[in-house]
């Protein structure tokens, strides 16, 4: 059986990717800080919008599937990005600690801190297998108690690392902290998705355009003011600089802001020429964007520093000047796209479209 694809999660998904792209490059300013206000909990609450219980016969076949889905390519890029990391540094001579614990970490799967330092992104995907495995046993109960229930365990993480500091997360595997937190992403994003059908939702937006566009410039200047007003955030870190139900809140005004915006791009009616060009690049981006987030982290690393050399800077002022980040982003992008292509290519006989 094949299900209907709707585009603007694609569109969502794209611009998402490249939200977290331009984050790891640029680490300073006010886009920096509202790309990590919205950009981890959008992919968490789309997931829970794609999540469909009907397609597994029982929980191992789920298993079975996320598994092969998610872990497959984790642990492919995991050993691949580290191959490079280990040779990089040991050919310039880097004092490291270990060579071989970023790669143990591989199995921990904790992102946060000076883990995974060969490829830090890499966080998310086992993540995104703790909500999933959490949501497919409380999705179970009635949509009230499974959103209340997964507000609670949100809550119990913000809990803990009041009472215990930020690092109680330390020996948690595959961040589950930060699974904890993204549960209620995840899950309103499957309830709203089951008792909202899609096709209602396009055509609404399709006939009340006036009313969607002043709902996203709402959404969107609450999450400007939010992130002007409590700064930088950081899922994978465990680093909120605020309350946590101000960061849940912030969060969910940015993906609703993203959702708006790509439902409105997606029902622009007939589009031809570079515009269209345009919003095939998001889709692509977006269906791909588990590769682009497995890629982006060591790609960028290598523009960082040929940038650096070829306007006589040092790659530690990369990240804090705005054109330069600018030209290692679209660096970075061009490289991703051909490395993604080839990937899909080879192993996955896919085309480029």
């Amino acid at each position: 059986m094949t299900t209907a694809r709707f585009e603007y999660l694609d569109i969502a998904k794209g611009f998402g990717i490249l939200a977290v792209v331009w984050a790891h490059i640029m680490l300073t300013g006010i886009t920096h800080e509202i790309c990590y206000a919205f950009h981890m909990p959008l992919f968490f609450l789309i997931s829970g919008m794609l999540f469909k219980r009907e397609k597994f016969v029982s929980f191992l076949d789920f298993v079975k599937h996320r598994g092969k889905r998610l872990f497959v390519p984790y642990v492919l890029y995991s050993v691949f990005t580290w191959m490079i990391w280990a040779l990089f540094r040991f050919v310039r001579g880097d004092v490291v600690d270990s060579y071989w614990m970023p790669l143990l970490q591989t199995v921990i799967a904790q992102g946060s801190g000076a883990f995974m330092v060969h490829n830090s992104a890499l966080w998310f995907i086992p993540c995104l297998f703790a909500v999933d495995i959490m949501w497919f046993f409380i999705g179970k109960l009635k949509d009230g108690w499974a959103v209340l229930i997964s507000f609670i365990l949100c809550g119990t993480s913000f809990l803990l690392g009041e009472l215990f500091g930020n690092n109680w997360w330390f020996l948690l595997p595959w961040n589950f902290d930060a699974a904890l937190i993204a549960l209620p992403f995840y899950g309103v994003g499957n309830v709203l998705a089951r008792r909202l059908p899609q096709n209602k939702i396009l055509q609404y937006v399709g006939d009340h355009k006036g009313v969607v566009m002043l709902l996203w410039a709402v959404l969107t200047a609450l999450l400007m003011l939010g992130t002007i007003r409590f700064g930088v955030c950081s899922m994978g870190a465990s680093s909120y600089n605020c309350s946590g139900w101000i960061f849940v809140l912030r969060a969910f005004c940015g993906c609703a802001s993203m959702l708006c915006f790509s439902l409105l791009l997606d029902t622009a009616g007939e589009t031809v020429g570079l515009y269209q060009k345009i919003m095939d690049g998001f889709k692509w981006m977006g269906r791909n964007s588990l590769d682009v987030m497995c890629t982006h982290i060591p790609i960028k690393g290598v523009f960082v520093i040929i940038v650096g050399v070829l306007f006589n800077v040092g790659a530690s002022v990369i990240p804090y000047s705005l054109p330069l980040s600018c030209v290692v982003f679209a660096a970075t992008l061009m490289a991703v796209v051909i490395v993604v292509h080839l990937v899909n290519l080879v192993f996955r006989r896919k085309s480029l479209r």
